[in-house]
C-alpha cells in the first residue's frame, strides 16, 4: 500500500512538472513565438494534465484512507489472532550481538502466550583462541563451527551439556533460564551481521545446530533493520520473519512458531508473503 501511495504522489509530480512546462510554453506563445493552434493545443494539453492531477490527488486520498483502515482492522484483529496462539509453549531465544533488541519478539511471545523457557545473548566477536584454548582437552571440538553446531543442540534439546557448560562463561553476555527440559521452538535475533573469520564460523556452526532437529527455528527483524540478515538465515535454513515490529510481523512469528510451514515472511523484497497460512488457534 505504501509503495502505491508513493507511485501515485510520484506520478502527480510529474503531471505536475509538465503542466510547469506547457505553461512556459504558453507564455512563450503569448510574446508571439507560436502561433494561435499551437497555443490552444498547448491549453487544452494543460486542461488534460490537470484532470489527471486532480484524479490522481483524489487516489492518493482514497489509498490513505484505506491504509487507514487497514491498520485499524490489523490493530483490532491482532488480539483476537494472537490469544494463546503458543500457549504453553517453551521458546528458546538466541541473541547475537546487542542484548537490547528482543521488545518486539519478546512482546510477540508474551501476546501469543508463550514461556521464554531459555534466553542466551551471545558477546561478539567471538574469542576463537579463548573458545580453542577452554576445549583443548576434547578433539572432537577443534573447530568453532563444531563447536557452535554442538552449542546448539545442546541449548535446545537439553540433558547433557558439556560444551555449553565449557564456553558459556566466554562467549554469553547474559542468561536467563536452565537447559533442562527439551524447548519447542526457537528465534534468532541478530544485531548486526559476523564479520570476522572466528564469528562467521562459530555463528554457521550454531545456525546449523538449531536448524538441525524437527523444532521451528525462526530469524526475526525489525523493518529498519539494517543491514538486512533474512538472506544469512534463509541460507542456514532458517525461517525469518523481517517486519517483527509490526502486529503482521508478530503474528508470522507467532504462526511460524506453531509449526506453520517456514519460509520468508514480511514485507521486504526477499518475503514470499505477509504471512504464513493461518490456522485456527
Amino acid at each position: 500500500m505504501l509503495d502505491l501511495r508513493y507511485h501515485v504522489a510520484s506520478l502527480s509530480a510529474v503531471f505536475l512538472a509538465l503542466i510547469v512546462g506547457i505553461l512556459v510554453g504558453v507564455g512563450i506563445s503569448g510574446r508571439g513565438f507560436v502561433d494561435k493552434s499551437e497555443r490552444r493545443n498547448f491549453e487544452n494539453r494543460i486542461a488534460v494534465l490537470q484532470s489527471r492531477v486532480d484524479q490522481l490527488g483524489a487516489q492518493k486520498a482514497l489509498l490513505s484512507e484505506q491504509g487507514r483502515a487497514d491498520e485499524a482492522f490489523a490493530q483490532q484483529t491482532y488480539p483476537a489472532l494472537m490469544h494463546r496462539r503458543l500457549e504453553g509453549r517453551r521458546i528458546a531465544l538466541i541473541v547475537l550481538g546487542s542484548s537490547g533488541a528482543t521488545g518486539d519478539v519478546e512482546q510477540a511471545l508474551e501476546d501469543a502466550g508463550a514461556t521464554t523457557a531459555l534466553y542466551r545473548a551471545v558477546k561478539t566477536p567471538i574469542s576463537g583462541p579463548a573458545v580453542r584454548k577452554a576445549l583443548a582437552g576434547n578433539p572432537g571440538f577443534r573447530t568453532l563451527d563444531n563447536v557452535g553446531h554442538e552449542l546448539g543442540q545442546e541449548w535446545l534439546t537439553g540433558g547433557v551439556t558439556p560444551i555449553a557448560d565449557t564456553v558459556s562463561p566466554l562467549i554469553v553476555q547474559e542468561q536467563r533460564g536452565t537447559v533442562g527440559k527439551p524447548l519447542d521452538a526457537a528465534i534468532v535475533v541478530e544485531t548486526a551481521g559476523a564479520t570476522d573469520a572466528a564469528t562467521k564460523q562459530f555463528v554457521a556452526g550454531l545456525f546449523d545446530g538449531l536448524s538441525a532437529g524437527a523444532l521451528p527455528v525462526v530469524g526475526a527483524e525489525r523493518t529498519n533493520a539494517l543491514p538486512s540478515l533474512v538472506a544469512t538465515w534463509r541460507a542456514a535454513g532458517i525461517s525469518t520473519v523481517d517486519d517483527v515490529d509490526t502486529p503482521s510481523g508478530k503474528l508470522a512469528l507467532a504462526l511460524l512458531l506453531a509449526g506453520a510451514p517456514g519460509g520468508s515472511f514480511g514485507v521486504k523484497p526477499t518475503a514470499e508473503a505477509p504471512l504464513p497460512r493461518i490456522e485456527p488457534a
